[in-house]
């Protein structure tokens, strides 16, 4: 099926998220819209484009879009993750979407990767015009995923950390730029992802100019985000995809808040968590989402 793609642009609070916008070009009316969002500290540029024409390519509208401070998009600080400000963009860019002549506003779908997976199941219970969640290696579980970061840490690397942290933290009170901290680097270096896959892992799916750090105050806040707590009355259909051997965001608490979740399917994946954009992983993610929205939100209209 012929994809029309486009740059767009959209406000979210003071400043301009930049997205993609993929259509099929033959579509018959208003389709059901994929919003995406990409994970912790990373853009749409870090191999999300490929996912994004599969499910276009099948007949569904797309709109893939960076945070603000990240990629293309405006904000200031730059590469600051604020999960506040970062679900406000997820409101603006499905409120965008929903006003799109090519697009169904009552059939919207959230799908995120890592950080970007949590936002989209918070992005849902906030907005009753999502039909489904698809949520793939997931941070559900903030304090989970911090564990796993400093279990990687020598005690100095937690220390100095903190210390970023606290720095990065108390500086922003006062409107003193960031201190920053890598997200991940070569063994020995000081960063926030140190297990022996993360690096390698980003490599592999990051543009060559891509720019690993971040304020450090996010090494202090993260543990308090836990999204997957909102599984326990979430009615609508959600496709949770976790990785079996993920270190960074640790299945098991994921795998248990989704298999007590009635509208929830999981599907666990055997790959690193950033070998999700990788073959065969990849092809398995798109034709795991697109049989579950077949099945949930079908291209043709609900009768």
């Amino acid at each position: 099926m012929a994809v029309r793609e486009s740059d767009v642009e959209l406000r979210s609070g003071d400043d301009i998220c930049r997205a993609w916008f993929f259509a099929a070009d033959d579509a018959a009316g208003p389709t059901p819209c994929i919003v995406m969002g990409h994970g912790f500290g990373l853009t749409r540029e870090c191999s999300l484009r490929e996912f994004a024409l599969a499910f276009a390519e099948a007949g569904y509208a797309v709109l893939l879009f960076d945070y603000r401070g990240f990629g293309d998009s405006g904000g200031a600080p730059r590469q600051l993750v604020s999960i506040r400000k970062q679900l406000e963009d997820w409101q603006a860019v499905i409120e965008f979407a929903r006003a799109r002549d090519e697009v169904d506003s009552s059939r919207i779908v959230t799908w995120g990767f890592s950080l970007g997976g949590g936002h989209a199941l918070s992005a849902a219970t906030k907005n009753e015009n999502v039909a489904a969640v698809i949520a793939v290696a997931p941070m559900f579980d903030g304090l989970s995923s911090t564990l796993a970061a400093v279990r990687q840490w020598s005690p100095l690397a937690f220390l100095r950390i903190v210390a970023r942290g606290l720095k990065d933290l108390v500086g922003s009170w006062f409107g003193r730029p960031p201190t920053m901290v890598l997200i991940t680097a070569s063994p020995g270096e000081l960063c926030l992802l140190a297990s022996p896959d993360a690096y390698s892992g980003f490599r592999a799916i990051v543009p060559p100019d891509f720019n690993y750090e971040v304020p450090a105050r996010i090494a202090l806040l993260l543990w308090a985000y836990r999204p997957g707590v909102m599984l326990r009355r979430f009615l609508r259909a959600t496709l949770v995809l976790p990785s079996k051997i993920d270190k960074i965001n640790p299945p098991g608490p994921t795998i248990r808040r989704a298999r007590n979740c009635k509208s929830a399917t999981v599907i666990e994946l055997d790959c690193e968590h950033m070998e999700i954009a990788i073959e065969p992983h990849r092809s398995r993610i798109v034709r795991s989402t697109l049989d579950f929205l077949t099945q949930r939100v079908p291209l043709g209209q609900i009768q």
